[in-house]
Protein backbone atom coordinates (compact mmCIF):
# COMPACT_ATOMS: atom_id res chain seq x y z
CA UNK A 1 0.00 0.00 0.00
CA UNK A 2 1.17 3.27 -1.35
CA UNK A 3 0.42 6.34 1.44
CA UNK A 4 -0.76 9.49 -0.23
CA UNK A 5 2.98 11.58 1.07
CA UNK A 6 4.61 8.74 -1.29
CA UNK A 7 2.66 9.72 -4.49
CA UNK A 8 3.23 13.29 -3.27
CA UNK A 9 7.08 13.05 -3.52
CA UNK A 10 6.72 11.39 -6.91
CA UNK A 11 4.71 13.80 -8.60
CA UNK A 12 6.77 16.76 -6.98
CA UNK A 13 9.95 15.70 -8.21
CA UNK A 14 11.32 14.53 -4.75
CA UNK A 15 11.84 11.18 -5.67
CA UNK A 16 15.18 9.08 -6.91
CA UNK A 17 14.41 7.73 -10.21
CA UNK A 18 14.91 4.25 -9.25
CA UNK A 19 11.96 4.63 -6.67
CA UNK A 20 10.30 6.52 -9.03
CA UNK A 21 10.28 3.88 -11.49
CA UNK A 22 9.41 1.55 -9.08
CA UNK A 23 6.38 3.60 -8.22
CA UNK A 24 5.17 4.00 -11.96
CA UNK A 25 5.62 0.34 -12.26
CA UNK A 26 3.55 -0.80 -9.49
CA UNK A 27 1.10 1.56 -10.74
CA UNK A 28 0.32 -0.28 -14.18
CA UNK A 29 -0.37 -3.16 -11.86
CA UNK A 30 -2.39 -1.92 -9.57
CA UNK A 31 -5.65 0.07 -10.83
CA UNK A 32 -6.34 1.17 -7.57
CA UNK A 33 -2.71 3.21 -7.15
CA UNK A 34 -2.90 4.24 -10.71
CA UNK A 35 -6.51 5.48 -10.26
CA UNK A 36 -5.18 7.28 -7.03
CA UNK A 37 -2.26 8.67 -8.55
CA UNK A 38 -4.45 10.06 -11.77
CA UNK A 39 -6.46 11.92 -9.01
CA UNK A 40 -3.76 13.37 -7.27
CA UNK A 41 -1.95 14.13 -10.40
CA UNK A 42 -5.29 16.36 -11.37
CA UNK A 43 -5.16 18.06 -7.83
CA UNK A 44 -1.58 18.89 -8.56
CA UNK A 45 -2.83 20.57 -11.85
CA UNK A 46 -5.64 22.29 -10.75
CA UNK A 47 -3.65 23.95 -7.93
CA UNK A 48 -0.98 24.92 -9.98
CA UNK A 49 -3.20 25.89 -13.05
CA UNK A 50 -4.84 28.42 -10.41
CA UNK A 51 -8.45 29.07 -9.72
CA UNK A 52 -10.47 28.96 -12.72
CA UNK A 53 -12.55 31.58 -14.33
CA UNK A 54 -16.29 31.29 -13.81
CA UNK A 55 -18.63 32.20 -17.10
CA UNK A 56 -19.49 35.26 -18.08
CA UNK A 57 -23.35 34.56 -17.20
CA UNK A 58 -22.89 32.53 -13.86
CA UNK A 59 -23.78 34.99 -11.31
CA UNK A 60 -27.04 35.41 -13.78
CA UNK A 61 -27.70 31.78 -13.86
CA UNK A 62 -27.48 31.12 -10.34
CA UNK A 63 -29.64 33.93 -9.45
CA UNK A 64 -32.43 32.90 -11.86
CA UNK A 65 -31.91 29.05 -10.83
CA UNK A 66 -32.77 30.14 -7.43
CA UNK A 67 -35.24 32.50 -7.47
CA UNK A 68 -36.98 29.67 -9.64
CA UNK A 69 -37.49 27.04 -6.81
CA UNK A 70 -39.43 27.49 -3.82
CA UNK A 71 -37.37 28.99 -0.89
CA UNK A 72 -37.67 25.77 1.26
CA UNK A 73 -39.51 22.72 1.00
CA UNK A 74 -42.95 23.12 3.06
CA UNK A 75 -42.41 19.90 4.06
CA UNK A 76 -38.83 20.30 5.81
CA UNK A 77 -40.90 23.44 7.21
CA UNK A 78 -43.84 21.58 8.86
CA UNK A 79 -41.33 18.92 10.42
CA UNK A 80 -39.32 21.74 11.45
CA UNK A 81 -42.37 23.31 13.48
CA UNK A 82 -43.07 19.65 15.05
CA UNK A 83 -39.61 18.84 16.05
CA UNK A 84 -39.66 22.91 17.94
CA UNK A 85 -43.44 21.73 19.04
CA UNK A 86 -41.22 18.96 20.97
CA UNK A 87 -38.40 21.06 22.17
CA UNK A 88 -41.10 23.03 23.60
CA UNK A 89 -43.00 20.93 24.98
CA UNK A 90 -40.32 18.68 26.64
CA UNK A 91 -38.75 22.24 28.33
CA UNK A 92 -41.62 23.11 29.78
CA UNK A 93 -41.98 19.67 31.63
CA UNK A 94 -38.77 20.11 32.37
CA UNK A 95 -39.42 23.59 33.76
CA UNK A 96 -42.61 22.13 35.64
CA UNK A 97 -40.47 19.70 37.33
CA UNK A 98 -38.13 21.66 38.61
CA UNK A 99 -39.76 24.44 40.29
CA UNK A 100 -41.84 21.98 41.93
CA UNK A 101 -38.36 20.28 43.14
CA UNK A 102 -37.63 24.01 44.02
CA UNK A 103 -40.71 24.88 46.20
CA UNK A 104 -41.29 21.04 47.61
CA UNK A 105 -37.66 20.35 48.61
CA UNK A 106 -35.52 23.41 48.88
CA UNK A 107 -37.52 26.56 49.82
CA UNK A 108 -38.46 24.65 53.18
CA UNK A 109 -34.54 23.87 53.93
CA UNK A 110 -34.00 27.68 53.05
CA UNK A 111 -36.72 28.87 55.31
CA UNK A 112 -35.52 26.94 58.03
CA UNK A 113 -32.29 27.52 58.17
CA UNK A 114 -31.43 29.66 61.65
CA UNK A 115 -30.60 32.80 59.93
CA UNK A 116 -34.02 33.38 58.46
CA UNK A 117 -36.17 31.24 60.98
CA UNK A 118 -34.90 33.80 63.45
CA UNK A 119 -33.02 36.97 61.94
CA UNK A 120 -32.66 38.88 64.53
CA UNK A 121 -31.59 36.24 67.25
CA UNK A 122 -34.49 36.25 69.57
Amino acid sequence: MVDDRTIWRRLDGEMPDAEARALDAAATTDPALGRRIAELRGISAAVRGGVPKPPPDFAARVTARALAGPVAPVFALDEARRFLRRVVVAAAVLAALGLTYLVADVLPRIVETPVLADPLGK
